[in-house]
């Protein structure tokens, strides 16, 4: 007469406990196993409910009498309830049975994302057995196209700041009045030389050099930034102020503010920065630029026997550019870029153009120059010895500029340097071993079709609070709203095809290269 007892029993010790796959059960299989048992007695107070209505009950705190008396009842055949414990019992063995059959062998040590990353590499990548001729294939594409000897690229980084440096010194020894020109300091070596991504490609080696006011003026930056939304450009207005006390006791300043008449005339090589450099009180990109392209003409005349090569400048009113020519045949090619600072936060407007603006009259283009510099060092310093960040940075660019040369191209250098630091951050610098070029460069390749598909690249620095620490960047940019760089995508419907098209090609080219071994 304890059959029926017992069966019951039996039944919630399977609810209670169900049948684990391994030892060690993850977290999706038991979330599964929950839902299980929660359906099971979803079902077990229906049937309960229907127990109650026949006039039975089961009850854990029952008396042994109680017990007796519904056996003794289900004897005398009274009690017509065994049909509903036999299916409960089919339920139970029904439902256990279906966990069982679903539940993979599943190892819990396995990475439950690798499914994911296969499907989404399906036709990319590398099988075991092609991994090492792919991995060799990329070393000597890199050798032959690429490398730059890295003693050579610090040597050649360190003479031209040095070389810049010493113009930048006549410069300011030329200049008679400390009161009438912007202020030069010393040069900043910034972008792929200093970064590291350099190639054998002649590239500009590019340098920041900071601009202070003159005594007795103010720069003071103008910017559109809206509520969480900041600008890529600004304005420097520029603002006089009385130097009086300092005109009086010191005499080494003439207070413009209060003694306009006193200006410094032409005839004595100097003139006064608002009426050269400024339209409408705002320093003006395009004078700037030719004002300091004609210092650096006169300083060259004054250091040229001290080096054995020739300055040939590059006139333009967007850029300060210098080509020197070696006497060994050899040329270098030095960007010139002048930025006026924000505060002290190491952001700068600066004279070099935007990734798709031309710069005119007050213009100027918010850079990060510096920061993006620093990040690069951070990177260096925790990856791996012989990290493959910056070649497959060089690699990718080496493929977008062998295409035919268009100055109106969609994507640019910066976009695929964008795309290559947000990964940095998303994947732990580990993955950046030496072996894992070729895995890499199609992550920077799958980045940027994702981009490109949604017209949506965030700016690396703006935006961002996952950043370092150890880059300065001020707060209201740190927790700005992120700034898309392929809004001009979303503007112009012409420009995402075309942008495409350059990008395909780039693919195209990178795919021609790791299949190469095969044929």
């Amino acid at each position: 007469m304890f059959l029926g007892p017992l069966i019951f029993l039996a039944a919630l010790a399977l609810v209670h406990h169900p049948l684990m796959v391994s030892d060690h059960t993850d977290s999706a299989t038991l979330n599964r196993l929950q839902e299980h048992e929660k359906l099971l007695k979803n079902e077990m107070g229906r049937l309960q409910v229907e127990l109650d209505q026949m006039g039975w009950s089961w009850n854990p705190k029952q008396s042994r009498e109680d017990w007796v008396t519904t056996d003794l009842a289900a004897e005398d055949g009274t009690w017509d309830g065994w049909h509903y414990v036999g299916l409960i019992i089919l339920i139970l063995f029904g439902c256990c049975r279906h966990s069982m059959e679903k539940e993979p062998n599943y190892d819990s040590s396995t990475d439950s994302s690798s499914t994911t990353t296969n499907e989404d590499y399906d036709d990319t990548d590398m099988e075991p057995e092609s991994y090492e001729p792919k991995q060799k294939l990329l070393a000597a594409f890199y050798d032959h196209y690429l490398e730059v000897e890295t003693s050579d690229l610090s040597s050649m980084c360190d003479f031209v700041e040095s070389f810049v440096n010493d113009l930048l010194e006549v410069c300011r020894s030329a200049l008679p009045y400390q009161n009438t020109f912007p202020l030069l300091e010393n040069c900043i070596g910034v972008d792929s030389a200093f970064e590291g991504w350099h190639t054998k490609v002649s590239k500009p080696f590019s340098v920041l050099v900071p601009i202070l006011p003159p005594k007795g003026h103010s720069f003071h930056i103008e910017t559109s930034d809206s509520e969480g939304a900041p600008s890529k450009h600004g304005h420097i207005l520029v603002e006089m102020e009385c130097m009086c006390k300092r005109e009086r006791l010191l005499g080494d300043v003439v207070c413009f503010l209060h003694h306009p008449e006193q200006e410094v005339s032409k005839d004595k090589q100097g003139a006064f920065l608002m009426h050269v450099l400024c339209t409408s009180s705002h320093l003006d990109v395009e004078k700037t630029i030719q004002w300091f392209q004609s210092l650096v003409d006169k300083a060259w005349d004054s250091i040229y026997q001290k080096y054995n090569l020739d300055l040939l400048p590059q006139p333009s009113n967007t850029t300060c550019r210098l080509k020197l020519a070696f006497r060994s045949g050899r040329s270098i090619s030095i960007d010139i870029i002048l930025g006026v600072q924000q505060g002290d936060s190491l952001v700068f407007l600066a004279t070099r153009d935007a990734e798709r603006d031309r710069l005119t009259g007050t213009v100027w283009q918010r850079t990060f120059v510096i920061q993006e510099l620093l990040f690069f060092k951070w990177v260096s310093q925790r990856a791996p010895e012989e990290s493959c960040h910056l070649k497959c940075l060089q690699i990718l660019i080496y493929f977008r500029e062998s295409r035919p040369l268009d100055k109106n191209a969609v994507l640019t250098n910066y976009h695929y340097k964008t795309c290559l630091m947000h990964l940095l951050l998303l994947q732990p610098l580990s993955d950046w071993e030496p072996e894992n070029v070729g895995s890499r460069l199609q992550d920077i390749l799958l980045f940027m079709h994702t981009a490109l598909r949604e017209k949506y690249l965030e700016h690396f620095l703006i935006g961002n609070i996952s950043l370092p620490i150890q880059i300065p960047i001020p707060k209201a940019l740190r927790s700005a709203a992120p700034l898309n760089l392929f809004e001009h995508l979303t503007q112009d419907s012409r420009l995402h095809p075309e942008a495409m098209k350059e990008f395909v090609e780039v693919v195209e080219q990178v795919r021609a290269l790791l299949s190469e071994h095969e044929e």
